[in-house]
């Protein structure tokens, strides 16, 4: 959030200018408190920028927590991260504890964002100067608080539900049930929509929620706890909305030079700037080897013609793998024999040529495979690196009306929409290649379709999870010996006599299911709280 970054300074530099001259005063008149601020509708727009900051781990020296979302794909089946420093590779591994600083992070995150709403929405209620915009500031914060509680009960089930700030009588709050925190989070949600905007006009209003955000937000939550038929009403109303559609270029949707007009598709970011506020999205894919896509991942990916690599008439070619593959795949992974450009680490070297090269052996990270999504090799420098990140798009909302739909009704309506998707990258149709599904053959598909569209978007996690299938598939992590990747000039397509495409188990996984479908309680909450209970399996 460009715009947001500089009021969320300057609103720091109004508390820091406010204290008195004599440390002996007990009150200085310039004191900012409850009872001074929010006098105004400038006041109130810099406090609710303050809420949004917490979507991200905005102004964060942690390297790590800068890597946000992003990295948190390592603890899926579909990446692994060779670097356990990082703290994602214990999860994969079954290894995660209370201590875990992801565990303890994403919680501190969220309750900070939930308290900095409850705060706005307590002052907005006090307040009385008047604005044209009070109610849509009021269905903002409301939407933040739903988002953040929404992202509590994915990781860690039912929390304790906080709704006002500073509440002293409840000093050591219970855990409220999953079905109580869902129930809040649905009417925040219904009370925020009626009074947000369709669209913003303002440059400056840019990455604000507007009102098919929060229907996207609705249809998700929906979706997440098997409400098919309202899950499927929610996103089809966003699709309704027509406010949204889906960018032509599914590669360049994903490039920062295209963020001016891919708002078309994105719902929901948070805005970096080069220079002021770099957001680090480059750091894991494109300088250290921290993010390497699996073969099982890989392997999702179906054929041009739309049937899967393992179906027969699929045309699939075990030595030649990349020809004729969905062209999603070329648009988000490096694989053997691909094209590489990636200046920062002089592959090639700018100054000397500016062509794209055969990426080398040693650089396919220990899986063979590099993310392509997400990365431009052109960059030079990684503080010039200004790429927002995305947390909501047109494309999943058609993903879940067709899973809700199917769920609900059956397949008949489910095609359009997965057609559209693959339209738009010049694969061939659900309709034209696999006509005549059946609800369960249907459900494969579309799960599927959101590996492979969503694929290093942040919804793996939960859908492994609220499919029940999470120890099924974070079993070993399997990649290619990359001895047997002979570099060679290439043509791009990763075909070579010389390649010889063996796989290997990278990382050794385990899933404990009556204890890994959800996060621990951070152990400094339960040592500070008694009412507070560990989940299942971490005492």
């Amino acid at each position: 959030m460009k715009y947001t970054f500089h009021l969320i300074i300057a609103f720091q530099l109004l508390f820091g200018l406010s204290c008195s001259k004599s440390f002996l005063e007990k009150k200085p008149l310039d004191f900012i408190s409850p009872d001074n601020y929010l006098t105004n509708d400038a006041q109130a727009k810099i406090l609710l920028n303050g809420v949004y900051t917490s979507l991200d781990f905005i102004g964060t020296s942690n390297e790590n927590q800068k890597m946000f979302p992003f990295q948190l794909e390592t603890t899926t089946d579909d990446v692994y991260d060779s670097q356990p420093w990082h703290n994602t590779t214990e999860w994969a591994r079954g290894q995660g504890n209370s201590n875990s600083p992801w565990a303890r992070w994403k919680w501190d995150l969220d309750f900070q964002g939930i308290s900095r709403a409850n705060v706005f929405l307590a002052g907005m209620t006090a307040a009385t100067f008047e604005s044209a915009d009070r109610k849509r500031y009021i269905a903002e914060a409301k939407f933040l608080r739903a988002w953040f509680y929404h992202d509590l009960v994915v990781y860690y089930g039912g929390v304790p539900l906080i709704l006002t700030p500073g509440d002293l009588s409840n000093s050591f709050p219970t855990r409220n049930s999953k079905e109580e925190v869902i129930g809040q989070i649905l009417k925040d949600l219904d009370e925020a929509i009626p009074d947000l905007p369709r669209e913003y006009a303002a440059d400056e209003d840019r990455g604000r929620i507007a009102k098919g955000t929060a229907m996207g937000l609705k249809a998700r939550v929906l979706l997440y706890n098997e409400q098919w038929e309202a899950a499927a009403a929610a996103a089809k109303a966003v699709i309704d909305l027509g406010v949204y559609s889906l960018f032509p270029d599914y590669q360049g949707l994903f490039l920062e030079k295209n963020e001016n007009s891919t708002v078309q598709e994105i719902m929901l970011q948070v805005y970096y700037t080069p220079d002021i506020m770099p957001s680090f999205i480059y750091y894991p894919i494109g300088v250290y080897p921290a993010f390497a896509p699996t073969l099982q991942f890989v392997n999702a990916y179906y054929m041009k013609n739309g049937l899967p690599i393992d179906r027969t008439g699929s045309g699939y070619d075990p030595e030649n793998p990349y020809m004729n593959r969905d062209p999603r795949l070329n648009a988000s992974i490096f694989y053997p024999g691909s094209k590489y450009v990636n200046y920062i680490i002089k592959t090639p070297d700018p100054v000397i040529s500016k062509d794209s090269v055969t990426i080398p052996s040693w650089l396919l990270n220990e899986s063979g495979f590099r993310a392509k999504k997400h990365f431009d090799g052109t960059l030079m420098n990684i503080e010039k690196e200004g790429h927002n990140k995305c947390f909501m798009r047109y494309g999943e909302i058609l993903l879940t009306y067709a899973e809700a739909q199917n769920e609900a009704q059956g397949p008949q309506d489910c095609y359009d929409v997965i057609d559209q998707l693959r339209r738009r990258v010049g694969m061939t149709t659900l309709s034209d290649a696999m006509p005549g599904l059946s609800k369960d053959d249907m459900r494969k598909v579309i799960r599927n379709e959101r590996r492979v569209e969503l694929a290093f978007e942040g919804t793996r996690w939960a859908d492994i999870r609220r499919w029940k299938i999470a120890e099924q598939v974070m079993v070993d992590a399997m990649g290619y010996d990359n001895t047997k990747l002979v570099a060679y000039p290439g043509d791009g397509l990763g075909t070579s006599p010389d390649w010889k495409y063996e796989p290997m188990v990278i990382d050794h996984r385990s899933f404990n299911a009556n204890r890994d479908y959800l996060w621990p309680i951070p152990q400094k909450e339960i040592n500070a709280n008694h009412n507070m209970v560990q989940n299942p399996g971490y005492n």
